[in-house]
């Protein structure tokens, strides 16, 4: 039967076990998971790694990013990369009848 380790807010831990689904894949975490990686990889796909709620970064509401994929959004934002793709997108104007 597995086992996962949730941490508390003031520090502490617990232990609850059971079949609960998969671990959260960041490195040496053992705690239940409650979201996916939604970082695309192409082909209308994203991560989807298993994560914690202390390792799912939410980026935008409703989307969360693992660790790794966190630093390259960061890096592709600080570059200007978000600007840059906005840059390109052209608005929708409804024509008035």
């Amino acid at each position: 039967m597995p086992c996962y380790i949730e941490r508390t807010k003031c520090g502490g831990q617990m232990i609850i076990c059971g079949n609960l689904g998969p671990h959260c894949a960041a490195e040496k975490c053992s705690a239940g998971t409650g979201y996916l990686c939604d970082y695309p990889v192409g082909d209308n796909k994203t991560c989807d790694l298993p994560l914690c709620g202390s390792h799912a970064y939410e980026v935008a509401p409703n989307i969360h990013y693992c660790p790794g994929h966190l630093v390259l959004w960061k890096e592709f934002r600080d570059s200007g990369g978000v600007t840059k793709e906005l840059a390109n997108v052209t608005p929708f104007l409804p024509r008035m009848t």
